[in-house]
């Protein structure tokens, strides 16, 4: 019996310190006033404190804040529990567990810091690629509020209180900042304009790689001495060259006036890079759409002058003995100043003027129809609605849709069309073989056709008088498992 009464341990004793001196975790022991009763070497290290200093201490003034509910929640429910929490006086994280010994406490826990600063890395770099993701696929944007959105994003990511978008001209030696990112009492504004030849930009520039110096004293001496740092107080920098149709453009650069704690990481000039290549497309992008408008209103323009004066002379012999010929060469001319507007809007649809008429969609399409190319195929019109567009353009739009149908009609039966109403729009739909769903956002591209004599112009302009119209335009399966495109959010009378 005596054997047993002192192998008993009251629930406050504290266990054999020998097993918690071997243990690199940090063990303090509290006891039921939240009194440190024990402390190995180890949690005195991570408390930064001796043991003489934590022994006696409070554990409420220890530890964060946030564990207070975790000692709690072990008091009374008398069930271990976990915890991690920030130490912000100490500066660093903790994560551990809380065990109850019906009044005492025992805290098992290390330092986590380096893994809770990590996870916090990954995920303020997962933000900033949502964020620049998002910018660039919002379509409300214009181009100059999406490079300022980035700047934004990016300097905030890789840590630099400047960011800018240059262009710049090697020939005349000039720097221009089209856009600019920077702290408010800064003095620098987009339209600014330096000399090529005091900038870091002009290595990235003429290498045509991407410059990366965390000081620039230290990393590039050659050029510590240049007006842009020696004068401005640059010390670290990174920038990616911007070209545009194989030429260079200007540069995509983040600097700062003090030297980086920590060197650029491989993933934050990744992300310039990246971020940079697609500047570089875009101004691409917009340079052939500016070209494309520009040779349209030309195209528009040269064809206009000689399509009026065959226009009047037409009138003119619609007295004459061929009459049938003349109707005819009337009719080419009325249909090349349709096709005109449809060129426009094609390559400038901002610039689109609309004649707005009230058309009901049944006789538009049985019009459509009849001038379409659809062979032997049937059409059938369901429609009861009106609609307020241009009656040239709806036509069109009808004209391209039915003739498609026939076109791609690669079934054994004969083609059936139908035009029909939705709620809020009409909807042109076959009876052929379908479009598959993971084609069905490629057949609006420009240029994409499976007809072999085909220009894939056709549903682009479709999808493009859509949009000026603020329709929704979407593909979906024909009762008959054909193709069915629906027009929706449309005013009808």
């Amino acid at each position: 019996m005596a054997d047993d009464e002192s192998s008993e341990t009251s629930a406050t004793d504290v266990p054999p310190t020998a097993v918690y001196t071997r243990l690199v975790d940090g063990v303090v022991g509290l006891d039921e006033q939240w009194r440190v009763t024990y402390c190995n070497q180890h949690a005195a290290k991570i408390l930064q404190q001796t043991e003489n200093e934590l022994l006696g201490t409070d554990a409420r003034e220890v530890f964060p804040d946030t564990t207070d509910s975790n000692l709690q929640q072990a008091r009374e429910t008398q069930e271990p529990n976990s915890f991690e929490a920030q130490f912000s006086s100490l500066d660093c994280w903790l994560a551990g567990r809380v065990y109850p010994i019906e009044t005492a406490l025992w805290i098992h826990f290390r330092d986590v810091t380096e893994r809770a600063r990590h996870q916090a890395q990954l995920q303020k770099r997962e933000q900033a690629m949502n964020r620049a993701y998002d910018v660039i696929a919002d379509s409300e944007l214009s181009f100059d509020e999406q490079v300022d959105a980035l700047l934004e994003i990016v300097r905030a990511a890789v840590g630099t209180d400047y960011a800018t978008l240059s262009r710049v001209d090697t020939n005349a030696n000039s720097y221009l900042f089209e856009a600019v990112a920077t702290p408010s009492d800064a003095d620098l504004e987009a339209g600014d304009t330096a000399p090529l030849d005091i900038t870091n930009c002009e290595q990235a520039v003429e290498t045509e790689q991407t410059l990366v110096l965390d000081d620039v004293e230290g990393d590039a001496p050659e050029l510590a001495d240049r007006s842009g740092n020696a004068d401005w107080g640059i010390s670290c920098y990174l920038g990616t060259p911007i070209s545009v149709d194989g030429k260079s453009y200007g540069t995509f650069c983040f600097y700062d006036m003090e030297p980086r704690d920590e060197t650029f990481s491989d993933w934050e000039i990744a992300f310039v890079e990246h971020l940079g290549n697609w500047v570089s497309s875009e101004i691409e992008r917009q340079r052939q759409t500016a070209r494309l408008e520009s040779f349209a209103d030309m195209l528009a323009h040269e064809l206009r002058n000689p399509l009026a004066v065959g226009q009047i002379y037409s009138k003119q012999l619609q007295n004459e003995g061929a009459p049938d010929t003349v109707e005819y060469v009337a009719e080419a001319f009325d249909r090349i100043e349709e096709l005109i507007d449809v060129i426009l809007i094609l390559s400038q649809e901002t610039t689109v003027e609309i004649d707005w008429e009230t058309v009901a969609v049944a006789d538009a399409a049985r019009a459509a129809w009849e001038d379409a190319n659809v062979g032997d195929a049937e059409l059938t019109v369901t429609a009861t609605h009106s609609i307020e567009v241009d009656p040239i353009h709806f036509q069109h739009l009808l004209e391209n849709l039915l003739e498609n149908a026939v076109t791609h009609h690669t079934a054994d039966t004969p083609v059936e069309v139908t035009v029909g109403d939705l709620p809020t729009g009409f909807y042109v739909a076959d009876n052929g073989s379908g479009i598959a769903q993971s084609k069905r956002s490629r057949v609006f591209e420009t240029g994409y056709t499976t007809a072999d004599d085909g220009m894939g112009l056709g549903l682009t302009f479709v999808a493009e008088l859509a949009e000026i119209y603020d329709w929704h335009c979407q593909i979906t399966e024909s009762e008959t498992g054909g193709t069915r495109f629906e027009f929706t959010n449309t005013d009808h009378t």
